[in-house]
C-alpha cells in the first residue's frame, strides 16, 4: 500500500482528476489480472476501448501508453489502478490516516490498519480515501480542538 501512495503522491493534480473522473463516468475500467505482496499487474481499458498493461511495484509505476512511456511518469491509468486498489476496501473502515512523525494520527485514533507519513497538499484531492478528520486536524487544528 505505501507504493500506491507513493505513485499518488508524485502525480499532477491534472492527471488525478483524470483517473478519478475516469472510473467515476466508466470511461477507464480495470481489470486486475495479478497481484502479489510485490506487484500488482492490471490491464486499463480506456473509453476507445484501448487496453493498457500496468504494472505497480515498490520501485514505481509502469504502463504501455505512450504518456508514462515518453514523460516517463505515472500516467492516469496507472492512478486508476491505484485509486481501484485503495478503494477495494470498506469506504468507512479503511480510510487512510495521516501521522505525525512521532507516529501518532493526527485524528487521534489508534490502532488504524492504513496510515500515510509525510503526506503532501495532494491528500486533500482524495476526500473519498483520506479520514476527513485527520484533513481537518492538520488543515484547521484550532477547530479541531474545540471540538474535543
Amino acid at each position: 500500500m505505501t507504493s500506491l501512495l507513493s505513485i499518488l503522491r508524485e502525480a499532477t493534480p491534472d492527471c488525478h482528476n483524470k483517473a478519478v473522473q475516469g472510473l467515476k463516468d466508466g470511461s477507464l475500467t480495470m481489470t486486475l489480472t495479478r497481484q502479489t505482496d510485490a506487484e500488482i499487474r492490471a490491464l486499463v481499458k480506456n473509453g476507445d476501448g484501448i487496453e493498457y498493461g500496468v504494472t505497480l511495484t515498490g520501485h514505481g509505476a509502469f504502463c504501455s501508453c505512450k504518456d508514462a512511456l515518453y514523460r516517463g511518469r505515472a500516467c492516469k491509468h496507472a492512478l486508476a489502478v491505484c485509486l481501484s486498489r485503495l478503494q477495494r476496501h470498506d469506504p468507512v473502515a479503511d480510510r487512510i490516516h495521516l501521522m505525525w512523525p512521532d507516529g501518532h494520527i493526527l485524528c487521534g485514533v489508534t490502532g488504524v490498519k492504513r496510515f500515510w507519513l509525510n503526506w503532501t497538499l495532494n491528500a486533500l484531492n482524495w476526500s473519498d480515501i483520506v479520514c476527513q478528520a485527520c484533513v481537518q486536524t492538520w488543515t484547521r487544528p484550532a477547530v479541531a480542538a474545540e471540538g474535543r
